[in-house]
């Protein structure tokens, strides 16, 4: 059984994310703690997943730390005021997967916990400098072609029908979703397919405008929202790759 601890000082608060994250599996054990989860001795079992409150980034070092020792999670989703994770920390648990501000839409928290789960990790996107082409390309990690998941992902050809279908997109936007949601730059997605890039953008502001969102995260949630695996196996269904930070369509 999967086990998932919410740690939030504020009790309503507190309940309502249980609540949202309730909707996840009916093989979860969801437990709620506050700050003073910190002065008790530590669980007797280790969780898998561990959402914790950020009351400011000048707490974060401390309390992230503080929840690895206390209970080893494989995975720590952070909860915070903010919509971005500020650029200069460092030194957090191998834990940390996500970042998700308190003001996004249950979806979303939904879909970040189920993607940390199954090993992935979602991160919000960062304020990249627009004048430097060389700065951008160093955020995506080198890779072999063609890359190994997208193998296994064109190789299980036959999931594409269904799932396309059920998120009203064609066969082709489908693949491109598919290759969003690895984090791929739209050169790569392109590549991938064989098609010209002009063609890959044009398929992705389609689909968006079909999942009525506006970017690569909100189509990936979206997707995942409505029951779509993109293509990911795990036992729970999720992906067990690393996607990479959001790219608007230039």
């Amino acid at each position: 059984m999967t086990t998932i601890v919410v740690i939030e000082p504020h009790t309503l608060l507190r309940l309502g994310i249980l609540q949202i994250l309730a909707d996840i599996s009916a093989s979860c054990n969801i437990n709620g703690e506050d700050y003073s989860v910190f002065t008790r001795e530590p669980p007797a079992a280790n969780c898998d997943l561990v959402l914790l409150s950020i009351p400011s980034f000048e707490e974060i070092q401390k309390l992230t730390v503080a929840t690895d020792r206390l209970y080893s999670p494989k995975a720590m989703l952070l909860l915070s005021e903010s919509s971005d994770m500020p650029h200069t920390v460092q030194g957090l648990p191998a834990s940390v997967a996500g970042y998700v501000a308190k003001s996004a839409c249950p979806e979303v928290l939904q879909a970040s916990a189920r993607l940390v789960l199954a090993g992935g990790s979602c991160f919000p996107l960062r304020s990249y400098p627009s004048d430097s082409q060389q700065s951008l390309l160093a955020h995506f990690e080198p890779m072999k072609w063609p890359p190994e998941s997208l193998q296994r992902t064109k190789a299980a050809n036959s999931s594409i029908s269904p799932e396309s279908k059920m998120l009203g997109l064609t066969p082709r936007q489908y693949e491109v979703l598919v290759l969003l949601a690895r984090g791929y730059p739209m050169k790569t997605v392109g590549r991938y397919l064989n098609i010209s890039v002009a063609t890959a953008k044009a398929h992705t502001e389609t689909l968006y405008q079909r999942l009525d969102v506006h970017n690569r995260n909100a189509a990936v949630y979206e997707a995942f929202a409505r029951g779509a695996t993109l293509g990911w196996s795990t036992t729970l269904g999720w992906s067990t790759t690393d996607p990479s930070a959001d790219e608007q369509v230039r």
